[in-house]
């Protein structure tokens, strides 16, 4: 049984591999080799979306990318090797860039951007959509699930804890929870652990 189901498995990657090369290619900005995307997925925009290779989007997620009139084109980059889970939403009106081998878990929402809503006598959804600040997230990072990322940059081989929102900047080797979250531990290369950082 076990046998049968891994040939199943492999069989529907390979169809979604064949499936995302030939369906994808001429719309995207960049598809590297060996990269999926499982339908249904709603893509918006997608000539400004560069995609390494063995990237693989699950089912059901939104990737948007929107140019604003006084900005420079939009551009969304995610590095070879990284998985993105279901439902996710990453919304770019500047620059989002997720770099490789990254692990986002489902329901993850990443956004450089926010509705303004200066005008209290104009409904929020009638007001601009504005640029926030670049997102960046490094290589090797863990975003569990429900993980809002806001505007900020994260660091390399970084973990995120189920539904934190990150708003700050969190830097390299570290692990961060909580709303708004923070670093709660960081790696440290002289004792090659893992410690708590004090509140």
């Amino acid at each position: 049984m076990k046998k049968v189901y891994e040939f199943y498995r492999r069989l529907a990657g390979l169809y979604w591999l064949i499936k995302t090369q030939l369906m994808y290619r001429s719309i995207l900005g960049e598809l590297g080799a060996r990269s999926r995307i499982i339908q249904p997925l709603n893509l918006r925009n997608a000539d400004n979306m560069f995609l390494g290779s063995g990237v693989l989007i699950q089912k059901h997620s939104w990737l948007l990318t929107l140019p604003l009139l006084d900005k420079r084109r939009p551009k969304l980059t995610i590095g070879d090797g990284t998985l993105i889970g279901y439902f996710c939403h990453i919304t770019c009106v500047d620059r989002v860039e997720i770099g490789r081998k990254v692990l986002i878990a489902d329901r993850v929402h990443i956004s450089d951007n926010s509705h303004a809503f200066a005008d209290p006598n104009i409904p929020i959804m009638d007001q601009p959509v504005v640029s926030k600040g670049p997102v960046s997230i490094g290589d090797g990072t863990w975003l569990g699930e429900n993980v809002s990322v806001l505007s900020c940059r994260i660091g390399r081989n970084c973990v995120i804890g189920a539904n934190a929102v990150v708003t700050r900047d969190i830097p390299d080797f570290c692990v961060a929870v909580g709303m708004p979250a923070r670093v709660i531990k960081r790696f440290d290369p002289q004792s090659g652990i893992w410690e708590s950082v004090g509140s």
